[in-house]
């Protein structure tokens, strides 16, 4: 009786123990991967089967609204930060910040200051500070030191890698002997071709199938690698994509006088710096310019976009309609299709789609925000989140049933003047996670503590009897 007591005890103990460090979500292996300029509806323009493979397999989330600017450098920062614009400090491809007086153009490939990056912390940073490694291919910001830290492995940026290259370098990590936890892949279509192509042309259906045979070509591989069901896939993309005509062109040279100005940045969101003391001239010669451009003086900039607090946002700014550009002249480059207008039109959504152990099997969500994205790669690697604009309790419900309870929707918070704050949802769930640890230890312990107890006594069994033959002899005197 008493060695089965032991044993029940051990048994109860031992689960106890499992379930209470269960209660802190396990551990898991993500591998992120963006198509640039993926639109949400190139997933039905042609036949896509391995996306809807992962599809039926996995989740997807119809509508993604990314953030202002749609282009492709702010997009891919919010989402490894979970940040808007305005407080992630990347607001465009091409900047000029006055404070620091330097300017950043992608054109230029001068991209590598690192002071342009420090406003927020990319999560592959986070990751490595909670004791983890993390890799990159070709990750918009990979390749730059952010905080003194580069990925613990990554690619210089170099377009004229193959994606069939990017993907075993990627496995080689994952797989090593010090494996990553956290990946990261980047594949520059169907963003070039779209504009070059415009996203209406026939041409763009072999383009979005040659995607869907590169995603084929990744399933291949990690299934080839044993990483298919243990490692949790997240496709995404930065933007979407609107076709433009060389009939819908507003040229500045019209409406200013050039010396007046700079153009910091170009279409369709034109960032305007005015000259000293040429403000008035140049706002008062766009405001009504052309009925199909939006001229804002920062500080009327509309606050759903979250983009006028930061010093890198110009004075002046002209926002084109959907499918308008905005040129000095003509003799600028133009292209049949373009990104970066308003964040709430369709065209400029993207894509979400997951598969992994992690998520939920033919699971269709209507709506996200792409900030929403790196609260949910926190919690999936089990790591603090740092202050962002996303909510893990939006995207809850994507997650398996073993995950904890979805939250209700919730807008994401709008943090202004730069000042942000964490998420109610991951400090509720530290709270949790502390009481459900802290009352699993005491019933160990309790557990133990009857546990070695029973073992002693367990291990004297004759001292009853040789108590009875000391007496025994008084008695019978």
């Amino acid at each position: 009786m008493t060695s089965k007591f032991i044993w029940v005890a051990f048994i109860l103990a031992t689960l106890t123990l499992s379930i209470t460090f269960s209660l802190q979500p396990d551990e898991q292996k993500v591998l992120l991967v963006s198509f640039d300029g993926f639109r949400w509806d190139y997933l039905y323009r042609v036949p896509t089967p391995h996306f809807h493979y992962v599809m039926k397999n996995g989740v997807h989330v119809k509508q993604v609204t990314n953030i202002f600017i749609t282009k492709t450098y702010p997009n891919h920062y919010t989402l490894v930060t979970g940040l808007f614009a305005e407080n992630h400090g990347i607001v465009a491809n091409d900047m000029f910040d006055s404070i620091l007086n330097k300017s950043f153009s992608l054109d230029t490939m001068n991209i590598y200051d690192s002071e342009f990056w420090e406003e927020a912390t990319p999560i592959w940073i986070t990751n490595q500070r909670a004791g983890h490694t993390s890799g990159a291919a070709m990750w918009p910001g990979t390749d730059v030191k952010i905080h003194q830290s580069f990925p613990t492995h990554y690619m210089l940026y170099n377009e004229s890698v193959s994606f069939e290259d990017r993907v075993a370098k990627i496995i080689e990590w994952f797989t090593s002997k010090e494996p990553i936890n956290l990946g990261l892949l980047y594949w520059e279509d169907p963003d070039d071709m779209g504009h070059t192509l415009g996203p209406d042309s026939p041409l763009m259906g072999p383009v979005i199938s040659d995607i869907d045979n590169k995603l084929g070509y990744l399933i291949q591989m990690l299934k080839k690698a044993k990483l298919w069901n243990t490692l949790n896939l997240i496709i995404t993309s930065d933007h979407g994509m609107t076709q433009c005509s060389e009939e819908r062109v507003i040229e500045l040279d019209q409406y200013l006088d050039k010396d007046h100005y700079v153009l910091i940045d170009q279409s369709p969101v034109a960032a305007i710096l005015p000259k000293e003391g040429k403000f008035d001239d140049v706002y008062e010669a766009l405001a009504h310019a052309h009925p199909n451009m939006t001229v804002y003086k920062k500080e009327e900039i509309p606050e759903r976009w979250h983009y006028k607090y930061n010093s890198r946002i110009q004075p002046i700014i002209a926002v084109a309609d959907e499918g308008w550009y905005i040129l000095q002249n003509k003799s600028d480059d133009f292209m049949l299709g373009n990104h970066g207008y308003d964040n709430m039109l369709a065209e400029m959504h993207p894509i979400f789609l997951a598969h992994g152990p992690a998520f939920r099997k033919n699971f269709t969500r209507e709506a996200m925000n792409s900030t929403d994205l790196y609260p949910l790669l926190c919690h999936l690697l089990n790591i603090p989140a740092m202050p962002h604009n996303g909510s893990l309790g939006n995207v809850q419900d994507l997650l398996s049933s073993a995950a904890p309870r979805a939250l209700p929707y919730t807008q994401s918070t709008t943090l202004l003047h730069g000042s942000v704050k964490p998420g109610e949802y991951e400090q509720e769930e530290s709270y949790a996670y502390f009481i459900g640890v802290s009352l699993g230890s005491v019933i160990v312990i309790v557990f133990f503590i009857i546990f070695v107890k029973h073992l002693i006594r367990s291990q004297m069994p004759a001292l009853p009897d040789m108590q009875a033959e000391i007496v025994q002899p008084l008695l019978q005197a």
